[in-house]
Formats: C-alpha cells, structure tokens, sequence
C-alpha cells in the first residue's frame, strides 16, 4: 500500500478527526499475503517458529479496561451470535449464556455464585503460567489469549491445564459442555478443563500462536502444562487433534480480521495458514 498522511486542521479535529485518522489506518493496513510477505512459507520448525515471533509479536497494546471495549465488537464474530434478541450482547465461551458488556447485571464481573451471573476476561493460557499479570510481556491484555467466559466457570477451570476429560470422572459440566475431571491422556493423569468441541481448534491455534508470539519472551513457569512459553508435549499432542478435527471457519476468521484491522494490528498465522502447525514439530 501506498503511504497516506493527512494533517488535520485544528478546526476540524474531534469526530472527523477521528474519522479521517481511521480511514488512514484502513488505507494502509496490508492484505494477508502482503503481512506474511516476508516469511519463508517452506521454512519448517524453529525457522519458522522464529520468523513468525518476529511478525506477530510487535502489535498494539490496549490497557485491561480498555479490553472489555475490544469484547464489543471482537466478540460479535463468535460463532453464537447473535445469541439473543439484543445485538449488543455477546456469546460466551465456557457456558451458554448471553452477556451486556456493560457493567450491570447480567455483564461485567463482579461476583458470583453460580453459571449466568457475570462474564469476566479469560486467559485460555492462565496468567499464572507465566508468572502473574505483570509478567506477561504483554500476552495479558492480548486479544488472542483473552476470551469472555461465564466468571462462574471460568473460576472453576482456574489454571487446570486444557485437555480431553475421562468421561467417567466428571466433576462438572456447563451449560454448553465444558468439562472438568480426569485427564484421559496415558501421559498425564492429573485435572483438566475440556471446552466444548465447538471451540476446541479455536483454542488450540491461540495456543500456537501464543506459543510463538511469547517464544522465549516468558521467565517463568514450569507446570504440567507447559514450561516458559513451550507447551509440554502431552498437551500439544491434545492440542493438535483438536486443531485438526476442529477446522478454521467463518467466524474465527471474521475474527482474526477484526482484531488485525480494529485493534492490535497484528494476525494469528494459524488461522490463516493452518497447515503451519504441521510445519512447527514442537511448540
């Protein structure tokens, strides 16, 4: 794209300031081929890895509050909406309610007690595995690691690592199917949260792609999970089944386009290449 500038008199500045500085930005925001224009798309493993690190990790930064505004539009693109008569409210996650994203019941949390009382920001990678809210490097307020999901829910899965559930074993199920219980891998045996099959490739591909955004970015932690910003290997053999029976669609690339264009200006290249996963051996 060819570079624009534009001054704008002070006159005019406020709303059609704001309005020319958004048309600026849509005029010189790159299509997919152009933003992945400099990756080698035969490179393999950490070549890859890398070259991508580079790429997505610069992208622009919003504040914790400012990410209940992104949820608004971001999250209109989830596959349920609408999911009730009024088009402002956005689907959830972990459960199947509805939620305002204004501060009032029935929104924001808040405090609960039970599925359906508020929603809160997710972090499908728990913030405590890589060492706290401050530690993230900037993956805490990024709008690929964060999701709204029922607080209720959300408090129950607390950082129990992600995987497929012993049907046997489980201790609780949401209203759209998300389970804890027993991990049935052979490799681990301890609890896990199983989200519902609808969302299972999506999460899967955040993982990989905060994998490698925050590839070697994190000081900490080693859990069952993962260890700094790898992912341990039984919880990527998970991952990758669910990315492979749960394919990119529609809605998750609506979203992927929105979060490039409107917001942080950077993309998920395994939405939009999904056949790299099979090109990473080791995330």
């Amino acid at each position: 794209p060819i570079p624009i500038r534009i001054l704008i008199p002070m006159h005019l500045e406020g709303t059609l300031g704001a309005f020319l500085s958004s048309a600026v930005l849509a005029a010189s925001l790159l299509s997919a081929d152009e933003y992945y224009a400099s990756i080698d798309k035969s490179a393999t493993d950490d070549d890859l890895k890398g070259q991508l690190h580079d790429l997505i990790n610069p992208h622009t930064v919003y504040s914790y509050d400012e990410v209940w505004d992104c949820f608004e539009t971001v999250d209109k693109n989830l596959p349920q909406y609408p999911c009730d008569a009024n088009a402002s409210h956005i689907p959830d996650v972990y459960s199947t309610y509805c939620w305002s994203t204004e501060k009032v019941s029935g929104g924001e949390c808040g405090n609960y007690k039970q599925e359906g009382d508020c929603f809160n920001r997710e972090h499908l990678w728990p913030k405590s595995w890589f060492g706290g809210f401050d530690q993230g490097k900037n993956a805490q307020t990024d709008l690929f690691e964060l999701w709204p999901s029922d607080g209720y829910v959300n408090g129950l899965r607390s950082s129990l690592p992600f995987g497929n559930v012993d049907p046997d074993t489980v201790t609780y199920e949401s209203s759209n199917g998300c389970r804890i219980g027993t991990c049935s891998s052979p490799d681990y045996s301890g609890k896990c949260f199983e989200p519902t099959d609808l969302f299972k490739g999506d999460f899967a591909r955040s993982y990989f792609y905060l994998a490698t955004a925050y590839w070697n970015e994190w000081d900490c932690c080693d859990t069952d999970a993962v260890n700094g910003s790898d992912i341990k290997p039984w919880m990527e053999k998970e991952l990758r089944t669910w990315h492979a029976n749960d394919p990119v669609d529609e809605s998750e690339i609506a979203r992927n386009e929105d979060i490039y264009a409107e917001w942080q200006h950077n993309r998920n290249p395994f939405i939009d290449y999904p056949e790299w996963v099979d090109q990473i051996s080791d995330f």
